[in-house]
């Protein structure tokens, strides 16, 4: 803590050294004041005894006296008046300060704080010397007088005579008035002055030797001065001056009357330790700003020392927030006394009165000493000792011995019958309620052994005999308690508490003693002034005994409301205790009386002192989260150093209050910000011509880690011509996770146009963020524009207005580099920057603003931070206020410094982990270069599932270079199709995914059109899907950078329902009499999915169906409804049939169109484009989607091979179809408007397999799965459906080997016999076999009767059907089939009687590949029910069948 120069002793010591009186006749002023100096102050730097001496107490033991400092004083010199006095106080503190401080560790914290106090040593001396002496202790009464005369008077010894006289009438007066004496018989020493600059030492030698006869050679001495004559310009200040720190608090101390003034300060107008609680442009008590309070200098300060009969009003915690408008101070307009105030310059001060020049700055230096030569010096010196050890020393030994016998000779009697009353009835303690009299109630008389005790207990204790003084004041303590005679009492305690720790002996009872001193005189005397005494001497002995907390406790207890500057030293000094303790260091306790001691100091007008207590305190504040304190502190430091014109300091104070976490109310801000923006306006206008750069101010906030730089055009500017999009380019609100999707497509493209990708292949940034890596400088094109995008965060409660918002930015070209953060003008020959007249960023919210720059040359752009004006007009919109009194607009230019850094560490072997360098904002500007702008024309942001639509796309150069090879790639490549530009099947599953734009002449020059025509098809499933397209192109100066540039769109298409596609193709039992090949029947099954309530409503008709096959070709219609126009969530029913090519070799052309309407002419096939183009982008995505699955298969298909030939594959191709069905439809779309519009689109269902259903879109509703197509339970083994063995590969599934023979039956459908004549009926019978396999099968047929079987189908034919038939004849064949073949078989049935007969119902066909063995054949699951009917009618027979 801060330290005391002197020790507890020496300053004990040195509080009560023993006062001498001087008595000088006038010629000795006049040889004194030759230097300036009177004879007291001339010899006041040498009363100090340096050896040591020694007196004898009355036992007899002899007493060393060491380091004996006495006080000489002028005969006639007074105490100052209390207003002088208090004058004498402001003026110690306010001219002392600390310039070093040192640390102090608190845990992990470090604190500094003064090392030492000056102020407090200096404010504590003073106080003890103002001080009026006291009958109730002798310390301050004269000891003895020294009766100086000049050698030049007259007659010196008459005149000596004269004084000696003049000195028995002080002390002889009545009623007593100073100077007090200590006792009647005061010590008498005789010095004769001799200037030797004046006359011979002859006379004087007489003059001398007749004193020594006359009063004794102990009680005279001979001074000799002036031996050096001063030259009028010779300059001393360089020497010492010993003099000049006893003549600082006597400064015209014996002009003072009591009508001086008091120490004036300007007005607390508000208080600078009390928050603003409104904003208003009235000078009121809280919102008054700095300059407006140091203009008002006619109030009066709010708190005076003690004494002083000023209005005190009521103090506001210094951590309270609030501060109402009733407490401020009345300001005195009377003009005499503000003259009054005015008129003693000698008393004001730099530190009370800011803005006025301190007494005395003009006044020339003045020497002290400068007749007194070193010979003179040391006479002073030995004038002291002499008087000490032969003169004073004496005379206190004889007092003491006196006294020691008086006091002997009265001990035990009884003073007075009154006291010895009140001894035996009265009470012994202050403060209790019998203890009601006055202080004054007990006069003793100067001879009293009361009194005789507390002088001899003075003496001792004046000159070290601690033990006798310890004594003697336990004593008197005790007699004074009996007499209640409190203020003797609280004295005597004081001094008995001191002399137990003069001695080194220090008990609990002396301290009890001096907590009771210090309580009697504040309680029971009521006498504050010897309790604060009291108290300085009281802590620095428990200090001395590091009794810190102790201190502090009484450090407290002295401070009150009627002295601000008392209050504010002891609360200093016991803030300093609590931090001096070490069980533990009390910091809190430290920082927050701290914070009061400069509340105090503020109220006292000692600005300087309470901005060092708030800075004090801020270190133990800060970082805590307690933000109210923090604010206080920040609030009452900036008020402090604006008085002080500490501007840059008040700024920056001012500046803390508005952060992030302030907790204030919002009408507290707006005082917040208006303080600031007042100060800062101040430190503007001083640094004006200082510097021409900007200030960092404190809000808005900058959120560094959002800072996007986007090169080139951040929106095309719309087109006035209808149905026109442009490309959207690259936006700030992109995803930066879909750049791997935009890479991957420039990859695509730089591939297809350069023909391979570069070694290091650097993916195009036009966007720079945290989320990318900005390791390289930007590339921008000269006249393009720069766009950045920041955040501004306002934490604050209250909206903030901001100005003419402008990027800052550095700019070199060549060997030149400008700036434009100290132009005054946004506009720039190299950089045009755009400038924002005004954002308003709202109360606890952030504002995105985005800025741009436009550079005009090549060179290096380095974007710097953000520009504006910050203004206060907001405040304006507070309820409370009105026109009248609304506050004027400040306006303040500021930035904010951009401060970006790369999230991502570069990890190094040697170093390990380093920052990366962001160079985002730092640009590199190149020369011109092609630039493409696309726009789109009937772009519809809502499509129907399958719908296709024709989009015109514009391709525009404008750049100032021509381009070349412009290329298309897309994300969803199957969605698009470019006229002119075909995509053929490639039969590998892949889709070519870039097209190349044909340009005319092979170039677009700088402002010439190119228009272009695409289909887009809209997916199968329903959502929203974004489709992404890119445009590359190449400068076709090959040497530039870069060498190519991209256009990015990306299209948010919003899909509704459309229809809903379901097909199934099955066996047809019917053959072709002409022809023997496999028809296929195909049902399909169409549904509007639009539901009644959706937004628009769809009218969907079905125009064309195709068949895309090299096997199958669609041959006729067999259920077609024509006309047909499907409503909401209608159906319509199609049945096709479709026939196997008779050659095995596949097709050139697979596609078969089959139109719904018969009528309709010139439908465009689906082999045209964009239709093929759409079916195979769809049928590459399949593959490509399946690819996987088909590899796997192929890797099992190899193995298999080397164990069986190929007939395997050949049975399985009997169930596929490897076909798909295209389905062309159109639409009538109406919206809520009333509007239409007519839609095209196109569905696609893959038909795999015989008698499995096919969908059209993935998000349908499901369809329930035939279980003949279900996967095979599997019992044991591994989950894995891929796992297969390798001898299971050698035969096809079951469901494959039942399905390889199809069959019909040829008979006639009804025979009449006449059983009358014949008992039996022969009906011929035809069986037709087809192998619908690329294998040679052997097929065997087994005719059974019909009664060896089940019956049960018979009764389909109910009531009518006949029990049983035969087979005669060929009942069993065996016959070959080649692949795709077909046979037929003659057979006969026979019938006993009329009746319906089922001949399917007892037919058996088999079948095996060709080369195995018959236990191989597998019975096939066909079956055909063929109904014969045999009438019992004569008739003649049919003679030619019809096929059933």
């Amino acid at each position: 803590m801060a330290q005391c120069k002197l020790t507890p002793h020496e300053f004990i010591q040195n509080a009560f050294s023993p006062l001498i009186a001087a008595m000088c006749s006038p010629l000795v002023d006049q040889a004194c004041q030759k230097n300036n100096l009177s004879f007291t102050e001339m010899i006041q730097p040498f009363c100090k005894l340096n050896t040591e001496a020694h007196f004898r107490e009355p036992s007899g033991g002899v007493i060393p006296v060491r380091n004996l400092r006495f006080t000489v004083l002028d005969v006639n010199a007074r105490p100052p008046q209390p207003t002088l006095a208090r004058k004498f106080l402001n003026e110690s503190v306010s001219f002392a300060s600390s310039e070093r401080n040192y640390p102090i560790n608190i845990g992990d914290q470090t604190v500094e704080i003064p090392a030492s106090a000056p102020w407090f040593e200096a404010w504590r001396e003073t106080f003890l010397q103002v001080q009026f002496p006291s009958d109730h202790e002798f310390t301050k009464h004269f000891l003895g007088c020294i009766l100086v005369v000049s050698s030049a008077e007259t007659n010196p010894l008459d005149m000596l005579v004269h004084m000696g006289q003049q000195l028995q009438q002080l002390q002889n007066v009545t009623p007593a008035k100073l100077p007090k004496w200590f006792c009647p018989d005061v010590l008498r020493y005789y010095v004769l002055l001799h200037d030797v600059s004046g006359s011979t030492s002859e006379r004087a030698e007489a003059v001398f030797e007749t004193m020594k006869t006359t009063y004794g050679i102990n009680s005279c001495y001979m001074l000799q001065i002036n031996s050096r004559v001063a030259g009028h310009k010779e300059d001393l200040s360089h020497l010492p001056d010993p003099w000049c720190q006893f003549l600082t608090r006597q400064h015209d101390s014996q002009d003072a009357s009591d009508h001086d003034s008091s120490p004036r300060t300007p007005a607390e107008v508000g208080g600078v330790t009390g928050m603003p609680s409104c904003v208003s442009a009235d000078v009121s008590c809280d919102s008054a700003s700095p300059t407006e309070v140091i203009k008002s200098g006619s109030a009066l300060e709010v708190a005076q020392e003690a004494g002083e009969n000023s209005p005190v009003p009521v103090t506001h915690h210094p951590l309270s927030p609030d501060a109402d408008v009733r407490d401020c101070l009345v300001v005195n307009s009377d003009e005499k006394q503000h003259n009054e105030v005015l008129s003693a310059p000698c008393h004001i001060n730099d530190n009370v009165w800011a803005g006025h020049s301190a007494a005395g700055a003009n006044n020339i230096v003045i020497q002290h000493g400068s007749c007194l030569s070193a010979s003179d010096l040391e006479r002073l010196r030995l004038f002291a000792q002499d008087f000490c050890l032969k003169s004073l020393l004496p005379f206190v030994e004889k007092q003491i011995q006196l006294l020691s016998d008086i006091i002997s000779n009265k001990k035990g009697v009884s003073r007075s019958l009154f006291s010895a009353t009140k001894r035996w009835f009265g009470s012994n303690k202050p403060g209790t309620p019998g203890a009601n009299n006055p202080v004054n109630a007990v006069i003793y008389s100067t001879d009293s052994p009361e009194l005789q005790l507390r002088r001899l207990g003075d003496l001792c204790f004046m000159f070290g005999h601690y033990t006798l003084a310890f004594q003697a004041y336990h004593s008197a303590k005790r007699d004074f308690s009996a007499d209640q005679a409190w203020l003797y009492y609280a004295g005597a305690l004081e001094m008995a508490a001191l002399s137990a720790f003069m001695q080194g002996e220090p008990t609990r009872k002396a301290q009890e003693y001096m907590e009771e001193s210090i309580s009697t005189y504040l309680n029971s005397c009521k006498m504050p002034q010897f309790a604060t005494r009291a108290t300085l001497l009281s802590t620095e002995c428990l200090k001395g005994r590091s009794l810190y907390g102790e201190a502090a406790k009484q450090f407290i207890r002295m401070t009150s409301e009627d002295s601000d500057l008392r209050s504010a030293l002891l609360l200093e000094q016991a803030s300093y205790c609590f931090l001096k303790s070490t069980r533990p260091r009390m910091a809190r306790k430290y920082a927050f009386h701290i914070v009061l001691a400069g509340h105090r100091f503020s109220k006292a007008g000692q600005r300087k002192h309470s901005l060092r207590c708030y800075k004090q305190a801020y270190q133990i504040y800060e970082n805590r989260n307690w933000s109210l304190a923090e604010d206080h502190i920040h609030f009452t430091i900036g008020r402090q150093a604006a008085y002080l014109k500490q501007i840059s300091d008040a700024s920056l104070s001012f500046s803390k209050l508005l952060t992030p976490a302030s907790k204030q109310s919002a009408p507290q801000q707006s005082a917040f910000l208006r303080e600031y923006l007042t100060i800062q306006q101040q430190l503007m206008a001083e640094e004006r011509n200082v510097s021409d750069n900007l200030t960092v101010l404190p809000l808005p906030v900058v959120d560094n880690d959002s800072i996007k730089v986007l090169l080139g055009s951040l929106t095309s500017t719309p087109s006035s011509e209808a149905a026109i999009v442009y490309a959207t380019g690259v936006k700030f609100e992109d995803d930066q996770s879909d750049n791997r999707r935009w890479t991957k497509l420039e990859e695509t493209l730089v591939n297809e146009a350069q023909g391979t990708l570069p070694m290091i292949f650097r993916p195009t940034l036009q966007l720079f963020s945290n989320e990318t890596v900005n390791t390289s400088k930007p590339i921008a094109i000269v006249r393009e524009p720069i766009y950045v995008r920041i955040i501004l965060k306002n934490p604050l409660h209250i909206p903030l207005p901001l100005l003419n918002v402008h990027l800052l930015w550095n700019f070199k070209n060549g060997k030149s580099e400008i700036s434009n953060e100290s132009s005054k003008s946004t506009k720039n020959v190299e950089i045009e920057t755009q400038c924002i007249d005004a954002v308003v960023v709202k109360p606890d919210s952030d504002e995105e603003v985005i800025l741009s720059v436009i550079p005009k040359c090549v060179g290096e752009l380095n974007i710097t931070g953000v520009a504006y004006h910050l203004t206060n007009t907001a405040i304006q919109q507070l309820p409370e206020q009105t026109t009248n009194n609304a506050p004027s607009i400040i306006t303040i230019p500021g930035k904010q410094v951009f401060r970006v850094r790369c999230p991502r560490a570069k990890i190094t072997k040697d170093k390990g982990s380093q920052e990366v360098n962001d160079k985002r904002l730092e640009i590199n500007v190149v020369t011109s270069s092609p630039c493409l702008q696309v726009s789109f024309q009937n772009m519809s942001s809502q499509m129907l599932c399958g719908e296709m639509q024709n989009v015109s796309i514009r391709f525009k150069n404008i750049g100032s270079a021509p381009l070349s090879n412009l290329y298309l790639a897309s994300s969803v490549p199957e969605l698009i199709s470019c006229a002119g530009y075909p995509v053929c099947d490639t039969g590998q599953g892949t889709i070519p995914e870039v097209i190349k734009i044909s340009l005319p002449g092979g170039q677009l020059a700088p402002g010439q059109k190119h228009m272009e025509s695409m289909w887009l098809r809209a997916p199968d499933y329903r959502g929203i899907t974004n489709l992404e397209i890119m445009f590359y192109y190449e400068n076709n100066n090959t040497k530039c950078i870069p060498r190519y540039r991209l256009v990015r769109h990306s299209w948010e298409i919003t899909v509704l329902g459309s229809v809903q596609c379901t097909s199934m193709a099955t066996n047809s039992c019917v053959a072709s009499t002409d022809e023997s090949s496999q028809v296929l029947n195909l049902a399909l099954q169409v549904k509007n999915v639009n539901q009644v309530h959706d937004p628009i409503l769809t009218e969907v008709s079905v125009s064309q169906v195709s068949l895309v096959s090299k096997t199958w070709q669609l041959c006729g219609k067999i259920a077609v409804p024509t006309g047909v126009k499907l409503q909401a969530q209608e159906s319509i029913h199609f049945v096709f049939s479709a026939r196997r090519q008779k050659h095995k070799k596949e097709r050139a052309d697979p596609f078969s169109d089959l139109p719904i309407e018969d009528h309709v002419e010139n439908v465009t096939s689906a082999r045209e484009s964009p239709y093929v183009d759409f079916y195979n982008r769809h049928r590459a995505r399949v593959i490509s989607s399946s690819g996987a699955d088909e590899t796997a298969e192929v890797s099992r298909n190899s193995v298999a091979s080397q164990l069986e030939n190929d007939d395997t594959t050949g049975m399985e191709e009997a169930l596929n179809i490897n076909a798909t069905l295209i389905l062309r439809w159109q639409t009538e779309i109406r919206n809520g408007k009333g509007t239409k519009r007519m839609a095209l689109g196109q569905h696609h269902l893959i038909l795999d397999k015989i008698a499995v259903l096919s969908v059209s879109s993935a998000d349908d509703a499901k369809v329930p799965v035939p279980s003949e197509i279900e996967g095979p339970l599997r019992i044991f083994g591994p989950d894995d459906s891929s796992y297969k063995s390798v001898t299971s590969e050698k035969y096809p599934t079951l469901d494959v080997l039942q399905r390889l023979v199809i069959h019909n039956i040829r008979h006639s459908p009804k025979v009449c016999h006449d059983f009358s004549v014949s008992r039996l009926c022969f009906v011929p019978v035809q069986l037709q076999l087809q192998n619908c396999s690329d294998t040679s099968l052997v097929v065997r047929v087994n005719a059974s009767d019909s009664g060896s079987s089940s019956s049960s189908k018979n009764k389909l034919y109910s009531p009518h059907s006949s029990s049983t038939f035969h087979w005669v004849g060929l009942a069993g064949s065996c016959s070959e089939l080649s692949p795709h073949d077909s046979t037929s078989v003659s057979l006969c049935a026979v019938t006993t009687g009329p009746g319906t007969f089922d001949l399917g119902s007892s037919l058996e066909v088999w079948c095996r590949a060709r080369g195995a063995p018959e236990a191989d054949s597998v019975a096939q699951v066909w079956h055909v029910e063929s109904a014969l009917v045999v009438d019992n009618t004569p008739v003649v027979p049919v003679s030619d069948p019809k096929i059933v």
